[in-house]
């Protein structure tokens, strides 16, 4: 998706005027510097840890980014949410949000393995039930892992697996995201927060009318 100095632009969304596509991104951006702010803050006054800090943010980033990739992958599979958006650019966007989750979730993993204080073993990053400190919320994130692992996978493979067997590995990232959700919700320290909670209710709101337009 990097646009090369020279290179001809890339297709923009039909149907979108500029305006509301400016709208939006500085809407994005907005909310994005005041989320940014209010973290700042409460980092300023906090006892916690650096890493621990780093372990909260990037499962944040890890969320967002699946839920993106799914976004993008439920309006792919609609044709560009019928012919509103370019499914070039769509496809492009799924692709490149799916590998930002999974460097992100890698990230998430081993700073919470570095850091002492969250008890959290390797062994429990990859073996679900194997963390003695809340095994069942660490356990959800651990198998959403693998599955978000499995179906990278299996893309990355795609030329090498029949089309059949592809989608039913390919219809497990929904799967992956219920499980993604439960375990931000349950293991979160942060869940009770009027941010937080609205995070996942807007997530979770979009992503089902998004899947309910592809269904219909």
């Amino acid at each position: 998706m990097a646009h090369l100095a020279g290179a001809p632009d890339t297709e923009r969304p039909s149907g979108l005027p500029l305006s509301v596509t400016v709208l939006l991104f500085a809407s994005l951006g907005v909310l994005s510097t005041y989320s940014a702010l209010q973290l700042w803050s409460l980092m300023a006054t906090a006892e916690q840890p650096l890493l621990w800090w780093a372990g909260r943010a990037l499962g944040f980033v890890a969320y967002l980014a699946l839920w993106l990739s799914m976004i993008f992958g439920s309006l792919a599979s609609s044709g560009g949410a019928g012919g509103v958006f370019s499914k070039k650019w769509v496809m492009d966007f799924h692709q490149e949000w799916t590998l930002a989750a999974v460097i992100s979730t890698v990230l998430h993993i081993i700073v919470l393995v570095t850091h002492a204080e969250s008890h959290v073993t390797p062994w429990a990053a990859i073996i679900p039930f194997a963390s003695q400190t809340l095994s069942g919320e660490i356990a959800l994130g651990t198998i959403a892992t693998i599955g978000l692992g499995v179906v990278t996978l299996s893309s990355w493979l795609r030329t090498h697996i029949p089309y059949a067997a592809w989608r039913g590995i390919h219809a497990l990232s929904f799967g992956v995201m219920i499980l993604a959700l439960a375990h931000s919700i349950a293991s979160g320290t942060d869940t009770q927060t009027w941010a937080a909670s609205w995070l996942y209710i807007v997530t979770t709101a979009s992503l089902t009318a998004v899947m309910t337009l592809r269904i219909g």
